[in-house]
């Protein structure tokens, strides 16, 4: 595809009155390309051109041909307007033409309002948003004047005001799931009275969502499951019925994100593994979650993608006007180069990253273009991915993703005693960086195993390699010996293999020595694995760790499950008298135990491994004399999401061990809380803590 004629037309001219003919091209080389990024006019002109590849020529041709359409088409050729708005405000929705009828639409209904950039950025955003194929276009118009209507009447948190397009777009996204609710749902209706009811501090936003109460069933027996729940509320506005009627998860977290938006402050919902939760930004690069339980994140409404890393790392990049601008010409000049000059759009899509190094999306194009038209050799291979690795290594799930997309086709051009090395990279460049977020570092050894042809004892190798080289790495360490002990520990024989190449791999990377204890070594790494919620890593880690069972004495159980058994115990602080490796089994009927330092308040907070509906607890403790005083004042709250805490025990006598019967009392609970309440700075230890009670997932 040639070059857009619109475009040449638009560097020769200021106006597009003054149309050249297409033969007057200038010359373009990658001087000209750079300058033009930093020029407003010709960069606007590379949006315009940008619009009508992305458009396709029959409905460019609707759009700049004159007519009923000429009047919205001139204001789309001046700087500074609708069209820079709209262009360089992240990716364009998946149908551009629908967002351009929607921008038209608007702007022909409310030219004069949108003479204000702050409705001229809201009508931007609504158009990015509704031009997404699962939007319906004739809603676009309701949702523009909810936000103009509701800021002109002061209605709106000031946040609203400071916000870029960009950043709009996850406000004017209110959604189920991410796509349009309508009035019986998350509509404009449940939007006003939420607006008008729910008035708050940003960061109160995060707690909105426990103004419903959690309720399965309704107060005529009907599961939130079945088609029944809200049909006897059916009259009543959905988001006065979620408060009054209830919910579970998805309607609490849905209630709590729409509340925000609604008021004009960025928020999300997304899914979790058997969870609904969401998030709320809190300023720029504070995206706030809320009534969330796990770090396995698939976001519901996202510019990039559907990872955590990847709201985080758009936030940053979008948030830097200039670098994201420039990078974004950079691109479109490329895309209109592909095929003329493929040469040419190699030097303007190595300009994009230069001048937004974390532009992931921008990596992921150049691969993508790469590998289906470039067919680059092993060494272009190579300094493509280091020159990736490079820019993205302090968000490693962004950078795995770059080079997940070319690694498995270039691997059989890779000589076989070279592939390891090849793969290790990555782990060399992210190991002393700590990343924003957790996320699934097992998939992607899952992937590069794969790559290594299926022989066992090549992927043991890799298996040692990566232990040696992430040893200095308390945050990945810990989930790379989780999956090293799910994929080779499934059997005995199979365990001693793992527990070999493992103390093998910390030995060689300066972790361990061969006299030295397994627990020692892993004990800062089971300690990170708690901090991050990782259950999994904990578990794994806890297990290879070898712990003998305490066998504390706790009397007779109470009815149910034990739900803290494969849980996870996190603590306030550690000490010298502490044993991590021993944390896990603290949760199990056999006791372990735990030890802080001198703290004022001292805790330990268990994840369940169920969430629950308990029927008790039971505490303690081998401690006697003046130790066992450590333990007293002691106090017992418990929480759905770790984060809004009920207390249901106190007690000022030490000993235990204490049994905790709290039947009907803690109807659906994820996280114990046990601590010392008192003013003293003194040590906390204990035993056992073990949480009995009914599964609820």
């Amino acid at each position: 595809m040639e070059i857009m004629k619109t475009t040449w037309m638009l560097l020769l001219a200021p106006s597009l009155l003054a149309l050249a003919p297409a033969t007057a091209r200038p010359p373009v080389d990658a001087g000209s390309l750079a300058k033009a990024a930093d020029d407003p006019a010709a960069s606007h002109a590379w949006a315009l051109a940008e619009l009508e590849r992305a458009l396709g020529d029959k409905e460019w041709k609707s759009l700049s041909t004159g007519g009923p359409r000429a009047a919205f088409f001139r204001e789309l050729a001046k700087p500074d307007g609708l069209l820079d708005e709209l262009m360089f405000s992240g990716p364009l929705p998946d149908d551009p033409a629908k967002m351009i009828r929607v921008a038209e639409s608007l702007w022909k209904a409310d030219a004069r309002s949108m003479a204000d950039r702050r409705e001229l950025t809201t009508a931007a955003a609504v158009a990015l948003t509704f031009g997404d194929g699962k939007w319906p276009e004739d809603q676009a118009a309701a949702r523009y004047e909810y936000y103009r209507d509701s800021r002109k009447a002061g209605q709106l948190h000031p946040m609203f005001d400071t916000l870029e397009t960009w950043e709009k777009r996850y406000v004017v996204s209110v959604s189920s799931n991410g796509g349009w609710a309508g009035d019986d749902g998350w509509g404009e209706r449940s939007m006003e009275w939420l607006r008008d009811h729910v008035k708050l501090p940003a960061a109160d936003y995060t707690k909105a969502c426990w103004q419903a109460p959690y309720r399965l069933n309704n107060v005529f027996g009907d599961s939130i499951h079945g088609k029944n729940y809200y049909a006897p509320f059916k009259e009543m506005i959905h988001a006065e019925r979620v408060r009054e009627v209830g919910g579970v998860c998805g309607s609490l977290s849905h209630y709590g994100a729409t509340a925000a938006r609604s008021n004009g402050i960025p928020a999300i919902t997304m899914g979790e593994p058997g969870h609904c939760a969401y998030a709320v930004r809190l300023g720029p690069g504070e995206w706030t979650p809320a009534y969330s339980l796990s770090w396995k994140r698939g976001l519901h409404t996202s510019l990039w993608g559907r990872t955590w890393t990847q709201l985080v790392l758009q936030d940053k990049v979008l948030a830097e006007k200039y670098a994201s601008h420039r990078s974004d010409v950079h691109l479109w000049q490329a895309r209109s180069l592909r095929d003329e000059d493929p040469d040419l759009a190699a030097s303007a899509y190595r300009m994009a990253v230069e001048a937004q190094p974390l532009n992931q999306q921008a990596w992921l194009e150049i691969a993508r273009w790469m590998k289906e038209r470039r067919q680059p050799s092993p060494a272009d291979w190579k300094a493509f991915h280091d020159q990736a690795l490079a820019a993205l290594a302090d968000y490693p799930e962004a950078a795995w993703e770059v080079l997940a997309v070319f690694q498995p086709s270039v691997m059989p051009q890779v000589p076989a005693d070279e592939r390891i090395p090849f793969l290790l990279a990555f782990h060399d460049a992210i190991a002393a960086r700590k990343g924003p977020v957790m996320w699934d570092f097992g998939k992607a050894l899952d992937e590069q195993v794969k790559m290594l042809g299926g022989d066992h004892a090549t992927e043991l190798e890799f298996f040692e390699q990566v232990v040696a080289m992430q040893v200095r790495s308390e945050t990945w360490l810990a989930p790379v010996v989780a999956w090293g002990r799910e994929r080779f520990a499934k059997d005995p024989a199979g365990a001693t293999e793992c527990f070999n190449v493992l103390a093998r791999g910390l030995a060689a990377g300066g972790g361990s020595s061969q006299a030295e204890s397994l627990g020692k070594v892993l004990a800062p790494v089971i300690l990170a694995a708690a901090d991050t919620g990782n259950v999994d890593a904990f578990q794994a880690l806890s297990k290879l760790a070898g712990t003998t069972p305490a066998k504390v004495p706790t009397g007779e159980p109470f009815p149910g499950e034990l739900l803290s058994a494969g849980g996870l115990l996190k603590i306030s602080t550690t000490s010298r008298w502490d044993d991590p490796s021993q944390h896990a089994a603290v949760l199990e009927a056999s006791g372990g135990r735990f030890h802080t330092d001198k703290e004022v308040k001292p805790h330990a907070v268990v994840r369940l491994a169920k969430l629950g509906e308990l029927s008790g607890i039971v505490l303690a403790s081998t401690a006697s004399g003046y130790n066992s005083t450590r333990e007293v004042p002691l106090k017992v709250s418990v929480s759905e999401d770790g984060q809004q805490w009920t207390e249901v025990f106190r007690t000022e006598k030490p000993g235990g061990p204490w049994r905790i019967p709290l039947e009907g009392k803690a109807p659906r609970v994820g996280y114990v809380k046990v601590e010392r309440d008192d003013d003293r700075s003194e040590v906390f230890h204990m035993n056992a803590i073990q949480v009995y009670g009914r599964r609820l997932q």
